[in-house]
C-alpha cells in the first residue's frame, strides 16, 4: 500500500510491531540523555522533569516513521474531545466546510477571540500539552478580567491532504468568525511552527473590513528545507532533530508547485512578498528559542518582516527550545520559562489596548 492510499492511523502488522521495538529502549535512553545534558548550558534554567520530557519527545519523533507517528497521537478531533473531557471543559466543534473545523477550548465566546493553528509539520495532529497551554493562557487572561475565546483550527494533514487544502481550511475559519460576528479588531492569530507557517501563507490572501489585531507566530516554521547553521549546530539539543525537520519539510514541499513555494517558505518569498501587511495586521509577535534548529530561518524572516510592518516584535528565549513554553505542560512543570507569561501579556495587551487608527 502506498503512503498517499494508506487511511490516516492505518498501519501494518510490521509497522505496528516497529512502534513497539522502537519503544523498548526508551527507559535506558532517557537515562542517558539526563545523565548526559542535565548541566548543559542550555538545560540551566530546566529542572529534570522537564528535561526528561523533552528527551522522550526527541526520540519519539526521530524514532518513529510519519504513519507510525500517526497512529500514536491519532486526529485532532480525537485528542480534543478526550481531554475536555479531562479537563471537565464543553465540547464544543464548529463545522468549516471541507472537514475542517473550530474546537474551542472552555466556553466559546466572540467577543473576544484568539484562533490557533497548531504545529507539527502540517503531519501531526494538536497533542494534547498545547491544548494544556492555551487553556492555562485563557485561566490567566481571566484573572485579569479579559475573557477570550480561544479557537483551534481543525485542519487536514499530509500525506492524505496536501498544499493548498489547510489554507483554504484557515481561510473558511476566518470566514466563519466574521460571520458569526467577530471583529477584526478583537481576533488575535496564534501559530506555532507549521501553524506559524500556515498563518503566513494566509496572510497575502486575508481581506477583512479591519486589520486583525494581533498575530502570533511561535517558533515558525519559515524554511522547510532544513538547511541554515543551527539545524547542524542545535541538532540533539532540540526536541526535533536535524534529520526529523528535512524529512518532513521535503514531504510537505513535495506537494507544493514551484509557483506558490513563497507560501511555504517564508524566509525565501520574494522581498515585496509581505509589502501591506502593516494594513492587514495592526501588531505582530514572532518568538523562537536559542537551542533550537529552526533559529537562524525565524531570525533571518523577522528581520525581513519587520521592513514591512514596524510594529512587530522578534523575541529569542535563551537556552529555548522548539516552541518552548508548550514543552513545559508535556510534563506539568510549575516552573515555567519567560515565553508563558509573555504570551499572557502580549495577548491581554492586544485585547485592552484601542487599536491604532486607520
Amino acid at each position: 500500500m502506498s503512503l498517499n492510499a494508506r487511511k490516516y492511523g492505518q498501519l501494518s502488522w510490521a509497522e505496528s510491531l516497529g512502534i513497539v521495538a522502537a519503544l523498548i529502549p526508551l527507559p535506558a535512553v532517557l537515562l542517558w540523555s539526563v545523565t548526559t545534558t542535565a548541566f548543559a548550558s542550555y538545560n540551566k534554567e530546566r529542572g529534570i522533569k522537564r528535561i526528561t520530557g523533552d528527551s522522550a519527545l526527541r526520540y519519539v519523533l526521530s524514532s518513529l516513521s510519519v504513519p507510525q507517528l500517526q497512529a500514536v497521537f491519532g486526529t485532532t478531533l480525537e485528542t480534543y474531545k478526550k481531554w475536555s473531557k479531562a479537563a471537565k471543559l464543553p465540547v464544543t466543534v464548529d463545522e468549516l466546510g471541507e472537514d475542517g473545523r473550530l474546537l474551542w477550548i472552555g466556553q466559546k465566546r466572540l467577543d473576544r477571540v484568539v484562533l490557533f493553528a497548531h504545529g507539527g509539520g502540517y503531519l501531526l495532529p494538536c497533542p494534547e500539552f498545547h491544548l494544556s497551554f492555551w487553556r492555562h493562557v485563557q485561566l490567566e487572561l481571566q484573572k485579569q478580567d479579559i475573557q477570550v475565546g480561544i479557537a483551534v483550527l481543525n485542519y487536514s494533514l499530509a500525506p492524505q491532504a496536501s498544499f493548498p487544502t489547510p489554507l483554504k481550511q484557515a481561510g473558511l475559519a476566518l470566514d466563519f468568525l466574521m460571520a458569526a460576528g467577530v471583529k477584526p479588531q478583537n481576533l488575535q492569530l496564534a501559530g506555532d511552527s507549521a501553524g506559524g507557517n500556515l498563518i503566513l501563507q494566509s496572510v497575502p490572501e486575508i481581506h477583512l473590513s479591519a486589520p486583525l489585531r494581533g498575530i502570533y507566530l511561535i517558533s515558525p516554521w519559515t524554511s522547510l528545507s532544513a538547511n541554515s547553521k543551527s539545524h547542524d549546530e542545535n541538532d540533539g539539543r532540540d526536541f526535533l532533530r536535524h534529520a526529523t525537520l528535512k524529512d518532513w519539510g521535503a514531504q510537505i514541499l513535495a506537494g507544493v508547485p514551484d509557483g506558490d513555494l513563497p507560501f511555504a517558505e517564508a524566509v525565501r518569498a520574494p522581498e515585496d512578498w509581505f509589502k501591506g501587511v502593516d494594513g492587514l495586521v495592526e501588531r505582530v509577535l514572532v518568538t523562537a528559542g536559542g537551542a533550537e534548529c529552526l533559529r537562524d530561518d525565524i531570525v533571518t524572516f523577522a528581520e525581513a518582516f519587520k521592513k514591512h510592518h514596524a510594529n512587530s516584535e522578534l523575541v529569542v528565549q535563551t537556552g529555548g527550545l522548539h516552541e518552548d513554553m508548550f514543552l513545559d505542560f508535556v510534563v506539568n512543570e510549575k516552573k515555567m520559562g519567560k515565553l508563558t507569561p509573555l504570551t499572557v501579556e502580549w495577548l491581554a495587551a492586544g485585547f485592552t489596548e484601542q487599536p491604532s487608527a486607520p
